[in-house]
């Protein structure tokens, strides 16, 4: 009697039966982790930050912009609003709330956003376990989304528009590219992936629409609305040395300002952030859009470079992930909490390292992702506790915490080119076959 086909059938039940306990452990695993990193989202970005709110903060802006379009008037009459007039009409529907209905609103569309945002990266991933858990640390540990909530930004609407970008359906990207444009402008530089995937014909339609998105609004604004049509300040744009301005263009200006220990910190580091009381001289606006300029061509012809002036779909979102962090590094007047739009494409990226075994990559995007808000952040919390305000008391201390994000968000436009070239080896083979 032949005993093998027996044998082969007990091993092959043996082997299925481990495979799927070592699924189902794997799973509970992953399970018991979202659960944590569930628990620590919600004690962040839910206790803590009602537990934190105060007034002045950026909502109050928004909340006068919304009164001011409803009673016929343009929302440039505040010399705090720097925002497209397409936010202004956005937000028109709070002008008929009271303060405080608004503002509870306000936090619970924007968490409301902040998720839809993490779910859209998440199909962007491709839906897996291991997209979901890198989803969720960065959502978790990012800390950007705290000071975003707490001074109530509108950065998670932005936030989904970009997220929206990485998708693989082309009328979602043209819809979150045009929709990134029109609140914010700089979040248009991800119109340089889509480019380089379709080509002039993509981008002229991408173009409309975007063109529409903003100028639609303005001649709006411009035709039945009274009162200034631009921004009153509008040289604020041009660059501040303010220490929570996380940018190139803002550390060139603090060294040109520097601090000395024992003196008084210099008045436009803690107050740069103030356009009433922001005066730079016109060689330093100069100096900061041109360190802008230069750091954006140098990393623009690194993209097309990598990719070899093609990108495939599959590269798209690591050129967007690495043109968000680039975008934050060379803008002029990038705040911290700015941080927030890189969650997507840091998400993205570690979902990548860690799905190809690139141990180093994941580890540099952790660590990178780290440096950009939560660890000097948290430098400089500290700083501030121990020494009962801003002071010159160390100041090696200050520039150190002050220059690392934008140092960081390079190191992450850095990484993402390594795997867009990776992917690019890694579709060569394929093209060859077909």
């Amino acid at each position: 009697m032949d005993t093998q086909p027996a044998t082969r059938a007990a091993t092959t039940a043996t082997f299925e039966y481990r495979t799927a306990n070592r699924t189902r452990g794997t799973r509970f695993a992953a399970t018991i982790i979202l659960c944590v990193l569930a628990v620590v989202y919600i004690r962040a970005n839910v206790v803590n930050v009602l537990n934190t709110w105060s007034r002045p903060n950026d909502f109050d802006v928004y909340y006068r912009a919304a009164k001011d379009i409803a009673t016929g008037v343009s929302p440039y009459e505040n010399p705090a609003y720097f925002y497209p007039p397409a936010v202004a009409f956005l937000v028109t529907p709070i002008a008929w709330m009271g303060y405080q209905t608004a503002r509870w609103t306000w936090f619970a569309l924007s968490q409301g956003m902040l998720l839809a945002a993490a779910w859209l990266t998440w199909r962007a991933s491709g839906r897996c376990l291991l997209g979901l858990g890198c989803v969720a640390w960065v959502w978790a540990m990012g800390g950007a989304s705290v000071e975003t909530l707490r001074i109530g930004q509108l950065s998670p609407v932005l936030l989904v528009a970009i997220a929206a970008a990485y998708d693989g359906r082309v009328w979602v990207q043209d819809t979150g590219v045009s929709a990134a444009f029109a609140l914010k402008y700089f979040p248009g530089i991800l119109a340089v992936a889509l480019w380089l995937q379709r080509g002039w014909r993509g981008i002229l339609k991408l173009a409309g629409i975007a063109f529409l998105s903003v100028s639609v609004p303005w001649l709006v604004l411009a035709g039945f609305f009274t009162g200034p049509k631009f921004a009153l300040k509008a040289h604020y744009w041009l660059g501040t040395p303010a220490m929570f301005n996380w940018s190139l263009p803002s550390l060139v200006l603090r060294i040109l300002m520097p601090i000395h220990r024992g003196r008084q910190i210099p008045f436009l580091w803690e107050h740069g952030n103030v356009a009433a009381t922001l005066h730079l001289a016109p060689s330093l606006q100069i100096l900061s859009v041109a360190v802008a300029l230069a750091t954006l061509a140098g990393g623009l012809l690194a993209l097309t470079a990598g990719c070899r002036g093609k990108l495939n779909a599959e590269q798209v979102p690591l050129a967007m992930a690495a043109l968000v962090s680039l975008a934050l590094v060379v803008a002029p007047v990038s705040w911290t909490h700015y941080q927030v739009l890189q969650y997507p494409g840091a998400a993205l990226l570690l979902h990548r390292a860690v799905a190809w075994r690139r141990w180093a990559a994941a580890a540099g995007v952790v660590l990178s992702f780290a440096l950009c808000y939560q660890l000097p952040e948290l430098v400089l919390i500290h700083y501030h506790d121990i020494h009962s305000g801003w002071t010159a008391y160390s100041p090696l201390t200050l520039y150190a915490a002050t220059s690392i994000s934008p140092l960081a968000a390079l190191g992450l436009f850095g990484l993402a080119l390594i795997m867009l070239r990776r992917e690019s080896r890694c579709q060569a083979p394929t093209a060859q076959a077909k």
